[in-house]
């Protein structure tokens, strides 16, 4: 690997950070925080099995009362509806409404997404299962500390 600098984990990790504050400060966008951006995200591309306070959590790795939290301030913002399953009326899910599929045109994650997507479809598959694999490895180091 002559002629090619030296990559350590902690440069790596740096320009991980560095994404991530990149998209931060955009996220305060549309009258929504990081977390509310997540979830609208996540409730919009989730099948309507999955479309509940536990199931996201579990996704996002947060606390049901976390999850909750950020459910309830959607649904107040008009951005996420209740809805009761037509067979099961126990089962209680949520759905995006209109204004919350609008809002999602305006996502400052797409900065992020529209950079992956100029990438060789090779790159985007490599970093897709890296970034995936990197994810995992610090969700089982937080629960093994």
């Amino acid at each position: 690997m002559e002629g090619r600098p030296s990559v350590s984990p902690v440069t790596t990790a740096e320009v991980m950070s560095q994404i991530v504050r990149l998209t931060s400060g955009p996220s305060f966008v549309g009258g929504l925080n990081p977390a509310q951006w997540a979830a609208l995200r996540y409730f919009a591309g989730a099948g309507p099995g999955a479309r509940s306070v536990t199931a996201f959590a579990r996704h996002h790795a947060t606390s049901k009362g976390t999850a909750s939290q950020t459910i309830a301030a959607l649904i107040r913002k008009g951005l996420l509806a209740r809805v009761r399953d037509t067979s099961d009326r126990r089962v209680l899910r949520f759905d995006p409404t209109m204004a919350g599929r609008h809002l999602l045109g305006h996502d400052p994650m797409k900065l992020v997404a529209d950079a992956i997507a100029a990438l060789p479809d090779h790159d985007q598959h490599s970093l897709a299962a890296l970034a995936e694999k990197v994810m995992n490895g610090v969700l089982e180091r937080r629960q093994t500390s």
